[in-house]
C-alpha cells in the first residue's frame, strides 16, 4: 500500500515542522511549502493525498491557493483542510464553498488535528479505492449490480432490485424494515405490485423502465404495521452497454415526517395557532370568493367583533390569562355559528364572522345575540371576575367593493361603536361611520407629518442576541413618535393610519437614513431595518441603499432588512427583484412575523430571505404550550434545512428562553432579553456588554 503524502502550506517554520513531525509518527510523508506559489508548484509536480493550508501566506491569500487547486482538473480531487488563525465567518463560508473539507482555528489541539487529518486521509483512500474499482469494472451486468447494491444495505432508503421477468432478486435491510416483509416474502409473485396503493401505477413504472427510461414521483405504499405511507419512489432501468434491459432498481424513501412538517406549515398558513380558527390571510381569500359570488346576486353580511375590555384582563393578570380568554371567546363564537358561516381571528382580540346569504335583519339579529351573550358572560381567573363585552361592526357584501374594503367597512363600524360607548353594534353606512373613521386616521396622518417635520420621530434600538457561541449580536431599529407633551407614542397607535394615508414611505425613509447615520458613527453596530410594502415596491430602493452604503463606507453585512409576509406578497415578483438587487451588495433580508400569515413549505422555499423571525404568538407561551413548542421546533428545523437562520420574537421569560435554547433557535429578542431603548443607552453601556440575561 502506498504511503499517504501530505502537503503542508504554512509560512511559520515552527508550526510546519510540528505538523510534519506529528504526521511522521503515523507513517505519513509530508512536504512543506512556505508560500502560495511554492505550494502550487509542488502540487503540480508531485502527487499528494491531502493539503493542510494556512490562509495567511506572505505572497498570496490562502483562499486564492485553494481556488487554484480546485479549478485545476488534475488537482481538484485533493482534499484540503484549512488551518488558520482567522475566525471570520466569511472566510469559513468561502473556504467551504471553494471545496475545503474542514476548517480548524489556531491555536488548536495537535491530537485533535492529527485525528482529523488521519480521518480525512482514510476517506480519501476509500474514495480512491472506489474510483479505481469503477475504472476497472466497466461492464454493467445484473450480477455486478447486485454486488454493488449491497453497499446500500445500511442505507435508510428501501432498495429493491428486480430481474427482467419482474422477480425480486435483491432487497436491503431497510426494505425489510419498511415493508415488514423478508426478501423471500417479497419474491412471491405480484407481492411487490400489491404494495402500491394503486397497483396500476406499478404497471406504468415497469413499462417505463422496460423502455429504458426512469420514473419518479410520490406514491402511497403499504408499509409495516398496516400503515399506508407516503413515499418518494424512483425506478431506474438496468441496462448493459448495448442498452439491453437487465432489470429495475427501485428506491423507496419514506417521507412521512416531511409530509407532517408540510402539513404543520400548511396549518400555520391558514390558522391562528392560539384558537385554531382561520387566520386573516385565509379569511380574506374566502371573503373574496364571497364578494365575487355577491357580484352575481348572492349577498351576505360580514361581522367584525372586538372585545371591549381585553386589555384590562391582560394588564390586571398576564398574557397567559388573556390567551385563555381568547380561547373561550373563540369557543363561544364557534358554538353560535349557523351552517355555512365562517369564523376567523384576525389578530389580538379581533374576530370576524361571515354570515353567508344573510340579509340585514338576520345579520342584525345575530349580532344582537352575540352582544347579549358577551354582556352576560363572565371570565373568572385568579380569584377575580371580569366582564368582557363586545363591539360589533357589520358590513353588507354586495359585490360592489373588494374583500379588503368590506373588511375595512366592518372595522370602521366596529370602531364607531367603540368610540361611542362600546358594547353594541352598528352597520356600516358610507355617510356616517366611514367618515368618522377616516377623520380619526386623517388626524393621525397629520400628527405623523408634523412629527417628521419637527424632528419628533425617534429611533430606538432593541438587541437581537445569539444563542450560539459563533453568533453575532445585532439590533432592530424601531421608530417612536414623541408627542408635543413629551410622551412616547408606540408605533401600534399610528402605523395603521400611516399605511392607510400613505405616510409609510416617509417613516421608512426616516428609519433608513437614521439607521445609516448610526451605522456610520458606530462601526461595531449591526442593524435590522424594517421596510413597508410601499417602500419595498419602490424601484429606486436598490440605488438608494447602494448610495447610502457607499457614502458612509458602511459594510453591507452590517445591514439586515425586515419585511412582513404581507409586504412580500402584495407584489411578489417586484419584491423579489428588488430584494435580489439589494442582496447583491451584501445586505441580508429577514421575513418578520413568520407563522402568522401566508407561510407554506413551497412558498417559503422560494423566498429570497436569510432569516425567519418566528411570530411572537408562538414564542411567548412556548414553555407551557406543547403545541406551540412543537410548531416552533418544526419551523426552526425547516428554516435550517433551507439554510435560513431563526429569530424568536417576544421572549417574555427565562423559562421561554431556556426552551428556545433547547430547540436550537439561532437568535432571541424580547423584553426579557432586553427592552427597547434610545441608542445612547446601548452606546453608553457598550455594545459588547449587551448580553443575554443570566439564569
Amino acid at each position: 500500500m502506498r504511503t499517504p503524502r501530505v502537503l503542508i502550506v504554512e509560512d511559520s517554520p515552527e508550526m510546519a515542522d510540528l505538523l510534519a513531525i506529528c504526521l511522521q509518527s503515523d507513517t505519513v510523508e509530508s512536504e512543506i511549502a512556505s508560500d502560495g506559489r511554492k505550494a502550487l508548484e509542488l502540487a503540480r509536480a508531485q502527487e499528494f493525498d491531502l493539503v493542510l493550508l494556512d490562509l495567511g501566506l506572505p505572497d498570496m491569500d490562502g483562499l486564492d491557493v485553494l481556488a487554484a487547486l480546485k479549478t485545476d482538473p488534475a488537482r481538484k480531487h485533493i482534499p484540503v483542510i484549512v488551518i488558520t488563525g482567522r475566525e471570520r465567518t466569511e472566510d469559513k463560508l468561502r473556504a467551504f464553498n471553494l471545496g475545503a473539507v474542514d476548517y480548524i482555528n489556531k491555536p488548536f489541539n495537535f491530537l485533535e488535528v492529527q485525528a482529523r487529518i488521519l480521518a480525512t486521509l482514510k476517506r480519501k483512500s476509500a474514495a480512491d479505492d472506489a474510483e479505481q474499482a469503477v475504472a476497472h469494472e466497466r461492464q454493467r451486468t445484473h450480477e455486478e449490480m447486485l454486488r454493488i447494491s449491497r453497499a446500500v444495505d445500511a442505507a435508510g432508503d428501501a432498495v429493491v432490485i428486480l430481474n427482467p421477468e419482474g422477480h425480486v432478486t435483491y432487497v436491503n435491510e431497510a426494505s425489510t424494515d419498511f415493508f415488514g416483509l423478508t426478501a423471500v416474502e417479497l419474491q412471491v409473485s405480484e407481492r411487490l405490485r400489491r404494495l402500491f396503493n394503486r397497483t396500476d401505477l406499478w404497471d406504468e413504472i415497469w413499462r417505463t423502465c422496460e423502455d429504458g427510461g426512469a420514473w419518479s414521483g410520490e406514491v402511497e405504499m403499504h408499509a409495516a404495521g398496516e400503515r399506508l405511507a407516503p413515499t418518494l419512489c424512483r425506478a431506474d432501468a438496468i441496462c448493459d452497454e448495448r442498452r439491453a434491459f437487465l432489470g429495475v432498481v427501485l428506491i423507496v424513501t419514506d417521507i412521512t415526517q416531511r409530509k407532517r412538517l408540510e402539513e404543520d406549515l400548511l396549518y400555520l398558513a391558514n390558522h391562528d395557532p392560539l384558537t385554531g380558527l382561520h387566520n386573516r390571510r385565509y379569511f380574506l381569500e374566502l371573503l373574496q370568493t364571497v364578494v365575487d359570488r355577491a357580484a352575481r346576486g348572492a349577498h351576505s353580511y360580514l361581522l367584525y367583533l372586538d372585545l371591549d375590555n381585553f386589555k384590562v384582563v391582560n394588564n390586571s393578570l398576564d398574557h397567559q390569562a388573556g390567551d385563555r380568554l381568547l380561547v373561550d371567546v373563540a369557543r363561544t363564537l364557534r358554538d353560535q355559528l349557523r351552517n355555512g358561516d365562517e369564523l376567523a381571528r384576525l389578530g389580538g382580540d379581533e374576530f370576524t364572522i361571515l354570515l353567508n346569504g344573510a340579509d340585514e335583519p338576520a345579520a342584525m339579529q345575530f349580532a344582537k345575540m352575540l352582544v347579549q351573550i358577551f354582556e352576560e358572560s363572565r371570565f373568572k381567573e385568579g380569584g377575580r371576575t371580569f366582564c368582557c363585552t363586545a363591539s360589533i361592526g357589520l358590513a353588507r357584501i354586495d359585490g360592489a367593493v373588494t374583500a379588503e374594503d368590506a373588511l375595512s367597512h366592518a372595522d370602521s363600524a366596529c370602531y364607531y361603536v367603540k368610540s361611542h360607548g362600546r358594547n353594541g353594534l352598528e352597520v356600516f353606512r358610507p355617510d356616517n361611520q366611514a367618515i368618522a373613521q377616516l377623520s380619526t386616521e386623517a388626524g393621525w396622518s397629520i400628527r405623523i407629518k408634523d412629527a417628521l417635520r419637527e424632528h419628533r420621530m425617534e429611533m430606538w434600538l432593541q438587541p437581537i442576541l445569539p444563542l450560539r457561541a459563533d453568533g453575532r449580536a445585532y439590533f432592530e431599529a424601531l421608530v417612536r413618535l414623541r408627542d408635543l407633551d413629551g410622551k412616547i407614542i408606540m408605533p401600534g397607535q399610528f402605523l395603521s393610519a400611516a399605511e392607510n394615508f400613505g405616510n409609510m414611505q416617509q417613516i421608512d425613509q426616516f428609519a433608513l437614513y437614521e439607521s445609516m447615520n448610526l451605522l456610520a458613527a458606530h462601526p461595531k453596530l449591526a442593524l435590522s431595518i424594517n421596510l413597508s410594502a410601499r417602500t419595498l415596491n419602490n424601484p429606486h430602493l436598490p440605488v438608494i441603499v447602494e448610495r447610502l452604503l457607499s457614502a458612509s463606507n458602511i459594510a453591507a453585512d452590517r445591514v439586515l432588512f425586515e419585511i412582513t409576509e404581507t409586504a412580500m406578497i402584495q407584489n411578489l415578483q417586484q419584491a423579489r427583484q428588488l430584494i435580489t438587487a439589494i442582496k447583491q451588495f451584501g445586505c441580508r433580508f429577514a421575513l418578520d412575523d413568520f407563522g402568522a400569515g401566508a407561510s407554506s413549505m413551497l412558498y417559503l422555499r422560494d423566498l429570497p430571505v436569510d432569516v425567519l423571525k418566528i411570530d411572537g404568538s408562538f414564542i411567548r407561551s412556548v414553555d407551557v404550550d406543547p403545541i406551540n413548542r412543537a410548531l416552533v421546533k418544526s419551523i426552526n428545523e425547516i428554516a435550517h434545512i433551507l439554510g435560513k437562520q431563526t429569530v424568536a420574537e417576544y421572549v417574555v421569560s427565562g423559562a421561554v428562553l431556556q426552551v428556545l435554547k433547547t430547540i436550537g433557535v439561532d437568535y432571541v429578542q424580547g423584553w426579557h432579553v432586553c427592552e427597547p431603548a434610545p441608542p445612547e443607552f446601548f452606546f453608553k453601556l457598550g455594545l459588547e456588554n449587551v448580553t443575554l440575561p443570566k439564569g
